[in-house]
């Protein structure tokens, strides 16, 4: 069995799963890129110690990935060629985005700030000023500043590039999670705890949006094809939509499952997993569900949409995939943090 922890915010809530298997400090030094191998070990059933988390699409032309367990973020190209760079090391980066400087922006939880990778790989980290913030979610927003959210302390919070951080209160026990920019330049949030969907524009304004369904615990979130925010909902097997104007519409899984990441693809449609029923749904953004189901040691957990036209999704077990519109898995095995070359398996 293997245990995912999937985070609410900065919370954790944990899926079994049947498988076979603001001052800135100095930057830290950059390390050497770790060169290629075909020796990696074969997808077991333990949670790998450096198992990839969450993951976005860099500007850079790859797709970059926090680690669960380990105290980095990796970067992976097209062809699957892994680089991985060590952040503070008691820290876990736990959301990642790409920044309007080109560089990728990070939620450090545990270190209490807002980490920053340029694109020479320095690591530079802004501290929030009150601690146990818990920040989690990031996105960038249209205003070409980066909006995170602070799980612990109910707040939103907006880093300006340069450097200067304002923070906007929530509703005690509200639990803002993931965070998405939408279509109408405003900022989208999740709130685990109290079950609604909120919204701040650039300015700081906050509305917020009940869900119909009791205790549906909104997780993932993406901006859809159509113009809406899209969400997975963990504990009640569906997946929700919100307009602009804040009218909201479930959709119930066409199976048994915990939906967890979401993403809009490249070919019009959203693109969720649901972890342990090991299927990949593509979703049209009228509600229709088309299955792709994977192999019983392929656990898609996180997924974004690639530079390249693919998805791309992150495994516990130590793994890296891709998938292409038509379904066809292209896996990249992690090995140990030093030697984290891949081995491709066609799936």
């Amino acid at each position: 069995m293997l245990r995912l922890a999937a985070r609410l915010g900065g919370a954790l809530a944990t899926i079994t799963l049947a498988a076979s298997c603001a001052t800135q400090q100095p930057p830290a030094a950059a390390p050497a890129a770790v060169p290629s191998s075909t020796a990696a070990p074969g997808a077991g059933a333990r949670l790998s110690s450096y198992s990839p988390y969450a993951i976005t699409a860099g500007t850079d032309g790859n797709v970059w990935y926090t680690e669960y367990q380990g105290n980095g973020v990796g970067r992976i190209t097209p062809s699957g060629v892994v680089q991985r760079f060590k952040i503070d090391k008691d820290g876990f980066a736990e959301r990642i985005i790409a920044g309007p400087d080109s560089a990728m922006w990070f939620t450090d939880t545990p270190g209490n700030q807002i980490g920053r990778v340029s694109t020479d790989t320095k690591i530079a980290y802004i501290k929030l000023p009150q601690s146990h913030s818990g920040p989690a979610g990031i996105a960038l927003g249209s205003d070409g500043n980066i909006w995170f959210t602070e799980h612990a302390l109910d707040r939103i919070g907006r880093l300006t590039m340069q450097g200067q951080l304002s923070e906007y209160p929530l509703a005690k026990g509200s639990g803002p999670g993931e965070i998405v920019a939408g279509s109408d330049d405003a900022l989208w949030f999740a709130e685990d705890r109290v079950n609604r969907i909120g919204r701040i524009s650039t300015a700081g304004v906050v509305k917020e949006f009940q869900i119909g369904t009791p205790d549906a615990a909104p997780g993932g979130m993406t901006r859809g094809p159509d113009g809406n925010v899209w969400f997975t909902e963990l504990r009640v097997e569906k997946v929700g939509k919100i307009t602009p104007q804040g009218a909201i519409t479930e959709y119930n899984l066409p199976e048994p499952g915990v939906p967890l990441g979401i993403a809009a693809g490249a070919d019009g449609n959203l693109w969720v997993t649901v972890v342990k029923a090991h299927t990949i749904y593509s979703i049209t953004p009228g509600g229709k569900f088309t299955a792709f189901p994977t192999s019983e040691t392929t656990i898609a957990s996180f997924i974004t949409a690639g530079p390249d036209g693919n998805l791309w999704f992150t495994e516990p077990n130590g793994k890296v995939g891709k998938m292409t519109p038509a379904g066809e898995i292209t896996e990249y095995v992690v090995a140990d943090p030093y030697t984290h070359a891949l081995d491709a398996q066609k799936k």
